[in-house]
């Protein structure tokens, strides 16, 4: 990576993750379903500690629940409907262009826990999730209490059929939850909306983003692009990040814009490499950056 002029080499840990889920025919059209996963921290190092072992497990989508005909009911800490909304648009997820965990980081993407939620059945291509996540008395910055059902909520609809794609998703936390930590005595507001097309060949997405919570608003734009390669596809995609922080470090929050691409090789059925590149620069300062990042993903 290059950051303000410093080059560094780094190895760093994708999203890494281990786990177990399974279901349980409960009779009379009803399956228990259950869920528990732990990211792998294999690669924490900060710059000067790199024998510091800061390695571990990190908790990820914990939950048990019942579904359906009527959809699926879970409890327990997992990823929210507006998250879930456009991960299918994704296309460089769990890379260093990731849209919410790479470098580019446009998006707050979230699990929550101590969570309600619901995912009804497709009908005609459409799909509802919502999410109720109650503040067990959690106290915000001016000293208030969260002690109701709905202290945060996530909704998501979205349309899938006939390879179009289309979703809009509105997440909501009172200042007093942790669900989104509040430096302000306003509600945190997350809107946004996603569209794509799948093709055999490739795929195009678009994710337009809105964040309202009095301190940082911020807008996002992404644009994505995948195209099928012999074993593999190559990729591409464009961002643009309008902030009202103008402070923070490159590549995190404040407003900038930038592009990546790359290409993913698919070995075999279970084991991918792959190279990306993404660069950005800030509005305010003029600061740039790059990535060039070399990948292997197995899966088993």
């Amino acid at each position: 990576s290059d950051a303000g002029g410093d080059d560094e080499i780094q190895i760093n840990n994708r999203t890494s993750r281990l786990g177990v889920k399974g279901s349980e025919d409960l009779g009379n059209g009803l399956t228990g379903v259950y869920k528990i996963e732990y990211g792998v921290n294999i690669s924490t190092n900060v710059g000067g500690n790199e024998f510091a072992g800061n390695g571990g497990l990190g908790a990820r989508n914990a939950f048990v629940g019942l579904a359906g005909g009527f959809g699926t009911f879970v409890i327990g800490r997992h990823d929210t409907p507006l998250k879930i909304s456009t991960g299918s648009l994704d296309y460089f997820g769990d890379t260093a262009v990731d849209n919410n965990l790479g470098y580019t980081e446009d998006l707050l993407d979230l699990r929550a826990d101590g969570t309600l939620a619901y995912i009804s059945p497709a009908m005609g291509g459409l799909t509802a999730a919502v999410a109720l996540v109650p503040g067990e008395n959690t106290t915000s910055v001016e000293g208030e209490e969260a002690d109701g059902l709905t202290d945060a909520y996530s909704l998501a609809l979205m349309y899938s059929n006939f390879g179009i794609f289309a979703s809009v998703a509105l997440e909501v936390a009172t200042p007093e939850t942790t669900v989104h930590p509040a430096t302000s005595g306003d509600d945190h507001e997350n809107v946004r909306v996603g569209l794509g097309y799948k093709h055999d060949m490739f795929k195009v997405g678009m994710i337009y983003d809105t964040i309202e919570n009095g301190v940082d608003d911020s807008t996002s734009i992404m644009l994505n692009g995948s195209v099928k390669a012999g074993p593999g596809n190559f990729k591409a995609k464009f961002f643009k990040v309008d902030s009202d922080d103008s402070t923070a470090n490159l590549f995190r929050t404040g407003s900038h814009d930038g592009f990546g691409f790359g290409y993913d090789y698919n070995m075999s059925k279970r084991t991918q490499v792959a190279a990306y590149y993404v660069t950005s620069e800030m509005d305010d300062s003029g600061d740039e950056s790059s990535v060039v990042s070399f990948q292997v993903n197995h899966s088993f």
